[in-house]
């Protein structure tokens, strides 16, 4: 089952990606750097209006924001003096500056915010300094904009890996160059912005860079597909911001995703500076993160926020061809095994943990593959259900995922104890569907 399965996601998955194509008009236009130069932003670049993170997360019907700053390449040393110079292109949007990385500058209260004017403009930078990006965003999809941005005085540039642009042999070049003039390096890829620090960056620099952004993007491109995104346009279009994942100060645990960036700590870096561990079993700790940024509020009712999210993981497990899934892996089917030696009176889903409550999840994949999520996302997405207390919320995926599988999943869904009002059963009747033609509970990998 599980070889039928992944082969199925592998052809999926191919003919997603060969009609996805990366969003255009969405990032800061930044020339190639020189052959033997060095792997830095130029300091004339070019930026467009991106819809704001809640904009985003509206359309897609995403349960929090994300990211929506724009990376420059650039650093602003605590208590210095910045000078940029803004020529206004089109448009009547205005710009931020914002200086610092959320979580990487953990110890600043609040980032730092300069209003940018047409013309030539001197800020001085805070006691804490920082990584330098640019909010320049509309409330909608139809406003328009484009400002050139010229980084002059007191702008230093980080060491910038950009896919597809930068060689190996620039990246170990610049870090030698740089290493004692800032504290963190970026890799830009089309999805994502990689924020590490100098050490670690210097510590993993004989490692393949290109294969890092390259399996980031990978990651974001295999939750695009589970969720239904694809193209540049529309309802259904990928996101149109790139991913922010940064580095963490060690004391902080591991990963994690909240709001404006996702982050990983310094304890972490060797899995994120090294290509190998973002496509092996190493890597569901960003796999994760990841997902908890593509969960819909429409099917992820309160006990579900470390469930819902392992969806997308497995999609990536699956994306990087792992030959059985974390849950055999894990060895966990045993505690659906026990669950099920309770009476049915005794049995509530929501009580499990969450490894347990996965394998409903996981099950549902086994049964109908992939499109069911697909499917599933697309839907929420469609209807934007006024959906806002929990057994609304199960109502509503219980609902629809009978009538994207055109099955009456009634026993399924009363056999792992999901508690809702028999109103809920009696619906599911009234659809007139047919029962699967075996037990679902029984699917394993």
């Amino acid at each position: 089952m599980r070889k039928l399965c992944f082969y199925a996601f592998v052809l999926s998955l191919f003919s997603y990606l060969s009609s996805c194509k990366v969003s255009e008009g969405w990032e800061p236009v930044i020339s190639d750097p020189e052959p033997q130069g060095l792997a830095i932003a130029d300091s004339v670049q070019l930026f467009k209006v991106t819809p704001s993170a809640a904009t985003v997360a509206d359309r897609l019907q995403f349960s929090a924001n994300h990211n929506d700053m724009q990376v420059t390449g650039y650093y602003a040393a605590p208590n210095s003096t910045i000078t940029v110079n803004v020529h206004v292109i089109n448009g009547t949007t205005a710009a931020r500056l914002a200086i610092g990385t959320p979580f990487r500058d953990n110890i600043r209260p609040v980032r730092q915010y300069f209003n940018l004017t047409s013309g030539q403009q001197t800020f001085t930078v805070d006691e804490y300094g920082g990584l330098v990006y640019l909010i320049y965003t509309a409330n909608n999809y139809t406003t328009t904009g484009e400002i050139e941005i010229s980084f002059d005085q007191g702008f230093i540039p980080v060491p910038f890996f950009q896919k597809g642009k930068t060689t190996h042999q620039q990246w170990i070049k610049t870090l030698d160059s740089l290493k004692n003039n800032v504290p963190d390096v970026v890799f830009s890829s089309d999805r994502t912005v990689l924020v590490a620090n100098m050490d670690e960056a210097l510590l993993f620099k004989n490692e393949d860079q290109q294969l890092i952004v390259n399996r980031l993007d990978s990651i974001i491109n295999f939750s695009n597909y589970i969720s239904g995104l694809g193209g540049t346009n529309g309802l259904h279009a990928i996101p149109d911001n790139k991913h922010l994942i940064t580095v963490r100060d060690s004391a902080s645990g591991g990963y994690m995703a909240a709001g404006i960036s996702i982050y990983y700590t310094e304890g972490l870096s060797y899995r994120m500076l090294q290509p190998k561990y973002l496509s092996n079993t190493n890597g569901w700790g960003i796999w994760h993160e990841v997902g908890h940024t593509y969960q819909q509020k429409g099917w992820t009712w309160g006990e579900l926020t470390e469930t819902t999210v392992n969806v997308y993981s497995l999609a990536s497990e699956r994306g990087f061809g792992l030959p059985i899934s974390r849950i055999t892996a894990n060895n966990l089917w045993p505690k659906l095994s026990n669950y099920f030696l309770k009476p049915l009176s005794e049995r509530n889903y929501n009580s499990g943990d969450n490894d347990l409550k996965l394998i409903m999840f996981y099950q549902l994949q086994l049964a109908f593959g992939d499109n069911l999520y697909i499917q599933l996302s697309r839907i929420n997405r469609e209807e934007r259900p006024n959906v806002s207390i929990d057994e609304d919320k199960m109502r509503y995926f219980m609902l629809t995922t009978c009538k994207i599988t055109q099955k009456d999943l009634s026993d399924f869904f009363r056999k792992w104890g999901l508690k809702v009002n028999e109103s809920v059963y009696t619906e599911i009747a009234n659809l007139q569907l047919p029962i699967p033609a075996q037990d679902l509970t029984s699917l394993r990998d």
